[in-house]
């Protein structure tokens, strides 16, 4: 690998982030990096910012970013991200995509769409505690309102690979046109490097 792959998932919940980063975590052997395992480990562990981050978890809310970017930096330096990482569930508002921007740059988007309809009917079969109706409705208002916002701002940007996918789809079929998009851009990126 020529440079390190620094490929940030986006999508609405339940749009299969977890899933499909699993498998380009498997398929490229970099690490996966989940804003909410993040937040949940430091909940479990009943730290100072867990503590906090259960609050506004538990009402669908925005977990504060100097909370958020600091578990973010302190896991992009560990040695393990060196050749890369994928990134679920960070950089969804405009803020955290500025403070992301001053420490690090992706190579790779990918936007995980899924019609609201369909998310709710998903995570009413998941079954987390923040996959509760009204959770829920907050958290794709959230979607709407600002991660939209971010993943317009990839799309636009000529430096990053960005693809958007439609996850109404078999996993399967899903995963396939991910990797397919990551190598044929991998591709394209050692020809020009050549």
């Amino acid at each position: 690998m020529n440079q390190p792959l620094k490929i940030i998932l986006c999508g609405p919940p339940g749009s299969g982030k977890d899933t499909h980063a699993a498998v380009l975590s498997a398929t490229f052997g970099i690490p996966t990096i989940s804003m909410g395992g993040l937040l949940r480990s430091e909940i479990v562990k009943q730290t100072a910012d867990g503590i906090t981050a259960a609050g506004y978890m538990s009402r669908g809310e925005m977990v504060p970013e100097e909370i958020v970017t600091r578990l973010v930096k302190e896991r992009l330096a560990d040695e393990s991200c060196k050749n890369g990482y994928i990134l679920n569930g960070y950089t969804r508002s405009l803020d955290k995509l500025e403070t992301y921007l001053s420490f690090d740059h992706p190579t790779h988007v990918v936007h995980l769409l899924l019609a609201d309809d369909d998310v709710r009917d998903r995570l009413k079969v998941r079954g987390r505690h923040d996959d509760q109706a009204h959770v829920v409705d907050a958290r794709l208002k959230l979607y709407h309102e600002s991660e939209t916002l971010v993943c317009e701002f990839w799309k636009n940007d000529p430096s990053v690979w960005y693809k958007e996918i439609w996850t109404n789809r078999v996993p399967i079929d899903i995963t396939k046109d991910i990797i397919d998009f990551m190598h044929a851009s991998m591709h394209m990126q050692n020809r020009f490097t050549k």
